[in-house]
Order: C-alpha cells, then sequence, then structure tokens
C-alpha cells in the first residue's frame, strides 16, 4: 500500500447523525451575531435522505459584507 492510499483510507468520512447516509449537498452560509459585529462563514453540509444541516465554520469576520 502506498502512503497516498494509506493517507485516503484514514481520512475519516462525514456521516448523517440521523440515518448514518454519507451523501451530503453542500451550500456556503453566513450568520450574523446578536448585534450584526461579527459574521460567521459557514460550510452547510445537507443529508439527501433526511435533509438535516450540519454546519461547519470557515472562520468569522468583522464588517465583512461580501
Amino acid at each position: 500500500m502506498t502512503w497516498e492510499r494509506a493517507e485516503d483510507a484514514a481520512k475519516p468520512v462525514l456521516k448523517c447523525p440521523l440515518c448514518g447516509g454519507t451523501q451530503f449537498d453542500q451550500q456556503q452560509g453566513r450568520m450574523d451575531s446578536r448585534w450584526g459585529l461579527t459574521s460567521h462563514k459557514l460550510v452547510l453540509k445537507i443529508c439527501k435522505n433526511y435533509d438535516l444541516m450540519l454546519p461547519f465554520s470557515t472562520g468569522r469576520g468583522i464588517f465583512n459584507f461580501d
């Protein structure tokens, strides 16, 4: 087994906590703080079976309105 294959085999697989499915749609999102001074950038993984949305943070920005 090569190092590349070993690294691929060791990567964790995202699974839906409700159905155990591994197929997800991906979208980007943003959530503002309570007062709107800070925004949190998110990657949203949406289970194709149950439409459960799993949010993952990609960082935050102050007054980032893009």
